[in-house]
């Protein structure tokens, strides 16, 4: 079960690296922003997240922290709204 859950947990984050590096993210916010809208848009845990980008429990969550401290600039959370509203979540 949990390799099925890692593999689902890296397609998912494929999906939307691709959509990051489209919306212009790029260097570390690339994977910040990446395993934040894994966790936030596809309810992934960190925990998985980690096991899937093969870091750990505790990078997932800083990154996650970190990008919800940028949001409070208008225009960097003008880009993560686009995102998330392409993938149906966040008030779609």
């Amino acid at each position: 079960m949990s390799s099925e859950v890692d593999r689902a947990a890296r397609v998912a984050m494929a999906g939307i690296r691709v959509a990051v590096i489209a919306a212009g993210i790029q260097g570390r916010a690339l994977v910040s922003v990446t395993y934040y809208l894994t966790v936030t848009i596809c309810n992934v845990p960190g925990a998985v997240v980690a096991r899937a980008a093969g870091c750990t429990r505790q990078n997932v969550a800083k990154s996650v922290a970190h990008v919800e401290e940028r949001r409070e600039d208008p225009a960097f959370d003008r880009v993560l709204s686009g995102i998330e509203q392409a993938f149906g979540g966040a008030d779609a």
